[in-house]
């Protein structure tokens, strides 16, 4: 048996992710523009079937990215709501603030000379 350390992760990792579908996402429709151009040269038809197939596979590729990322969505958002407390309406605990002055110190911020003038103490 393998070294825990040593498995594979089985979640995927962000950006290796995002630069995967990313690729996907622009070498999918060159593959089938250049099958649309192919198509094109044997039948001397012009650019159409080429613009047309890229453009269909973009399109394709990014309505099921779309729908991937709303269903991943919603099952992360379900997670959320079933590991909530129903009764706590915040999703953090409210902070307590302990706004007590130390004794002997006031807010009372008026300074008064002493009688022989060296400067005062505050009342």
């Amino acid at each position: 048996m393998r070294n825990p350390v040593l498995r594979k992760q089985t979640k995927s990792i962000g950006n290796d992710d995002g630069f995967s579908k990313a690729v996907e996402i622009v070498v999918t429709p060159g593959i089938f523009a250049a099958f649309g151009w192919l198509m094109d040269k044997s039948f001397g038809s012009g650019p159409w079937l080429a613009f047309s197939f890229g453009l269909v596979a973009f399109l394709t590729k990014i309505a099921a990215e779309w729908c991937r990322y709303s269903g991943r969505m919603a099952n992360i958002e379900a997670d959320m709501r079933s590991e909530r407390d129903p009764t706590k309406i915040d999703l953090l605990a409210p902070e307590e603030i302990y706004d007590a002055l130390p004794t002997g110190v006031t807010l009372n911020a008026e300074i008064h000379e002493d009688e022989n003038g060296s400067g005062g103490e505050a009342k």
